[in-house]
């Protein structure tokens, strides 16, 4: 045991890593790269495979033909518009004046460590508590996500659908199986309906029951009564990308490279075709092919555009284009390391698994787009189109 008044350094030292380990901080890469856009070496336009939306935070996507973007929404209609909120967060959610929150609430988390490391120097026992604290960082969770419970979450199969009436009313239905029994089993919940007040207790109840914490459906700017209705104006993002790079617009879109993840597979499983990693593991809205593996990296701060596909395969010029600024690489946490469509398979550590196969890349797998005029007219994208390189 150090003596006492090296106790606060050498206890800081010891925890050093653990913000790593939580996701909260990445690891380094070994060897860091530098990215250039190189037109005339690469192929970089990608054709979109798939689309999936993940309306409720942490629970499964839906996968989607088509997604329209209508003027001011600047992401897919109601990707991560809800969110499952510990009632026992450090953080407080004002879905009046909404702001990004982090996973875990890193502040108090920190504050908290800070503080009982200083007291132990005086008060003994209060290094349980520390150990308790360290050993259990989800007392400082903010969310029930992929981050906080993935082996819970992996258990479940989910669909959100939205229905509309004639005068443009909507119902956002929200329907939960256990994944193992199937869909044509009867529903754990719902189909329940989250625009309104009553549908979202339901659900607050039912994950309250499930994960055995207080967790509260939350969603931001409600109308009267509490309902939901009107634009998407905010996002509960797994990062602050949006935040960062978008004037503080939380709304983003995650695009992912099947190239990539193939790459990535092959490096971590080898031959062992019973084992690989899937795309969707990294819940992304758009998956892509057509780009050499980690190519999409070269297109950080450039502008993709939405060259939309008709039914005979020929370019459709008579329909409006979105574009799209891609603004930052995705760094990977603890939240990808069980794969809900494969649970049996176990968890990894994804981070670890990147930084060891591919130092020059680091922790990141993924980017992220900022719709690049949000006020614009809209626009749609459907599987098949193409994202296409605006050269300025």
């Amino acid at each position: 045991m150090p003596p006492q008044p090296l106790l606060l350094p050498f206890t800081l030292l010891l925890l050093a890593p653990i913000p790593s380990a939580l996701g909260l901080a990445a690891p380094k890469p070994t060897a860091p790269m530098k990215y250039e856009y190189q037109p005339h070496a690469k192929q970089y336009e990608m054709r979109v495979t798939s689309l999936h939306r993940y309306a409720v935070k942490g629970l499964s996507g839906d996968n989607l033909q088509s997604a329209t973007l209508e003027s001011g929404e600047g992401t897919f209609e109601d990707d991560r518009r809800f969110a499952l909120l510990y009632a026992t967060s450090g953080e407080r959610f004002d879905d009046e004046d909404p702001e990004w929150l982090h996973k875990v609430s890193i502040l108090l988390w920190w504050c908290l460590i800070v503080i009982m490391t200083a007291l132990c120097i005086y008060i003994g026992p209060l290094r349980i508590a520390i150990a308790t604290l360290v050993t259990n960082p989800s007392s400082q969770d903010n969310f029930l996500c992929a981050f906080t419970a993935p082996e819970l979450l992996a258990t479940l199969d989910t669909e959100y659908r939205i229905e509309r009436n004639n005068i443009g009313d909507a119902k956002r239905l929200l329907t939960v199986w256990k994944r193992e029994l199937g869909r044509s089993s009867a529903p754990l919940l719902g189909p329940t309906d989250l625009s309104s007040a009553s549908g979202r207790e339901e659900v607050s109840q039912f994950f309250t029951e499930l994960s055995g914490r207080q967790v509260q459906c939350v969603v931001a700017n409600k109308g009267a009564n509490d309902k939901v209705s009107g634009r998407h104006t905010h996002q509960f993002g797994n990062t602050s990308s949006g935040v960062k790079n978008n004037d503080g617009n939380t709304r983003t879109i995650h695009i992912v490279n099947e190239n990539t993840v193939r790459q990535f597979s092959e490096a971590v499983y080898g031959e062992d075709t019973a084992k690989r990693l899937s795309c969707t593991r990294f819940r992304p809205n758009v998956i892509v092919n057509g780009l050499e593996p980690w190519a999409e990296f070269d297109l950080i701060g450039k502008t993709v555009e939405v060259v939309p596909r008709s039914d005979d395969g020929d370019v459709n010029n008579d329909v409006p284009r979105l574009r799209f600024r891609i603004v930052s690489r995705t760094v990977r946490c603890a939240g990808v390391g069980v794969d809900p469509l494969h649970p049996e398979l176990g968890a990894i550590d994804i981070p670890d698994l990147l930084v060891k196969h591919f130092p020059e890349h680091g922790p990141y797998l993924g980017v992220y787009a900022c719709l690049e005029d949000p006020e614009c007219i809209g626009g749609t994208i459907s599987v098949g189109d193409t994202f296409r390189v605006v050269e300025r």
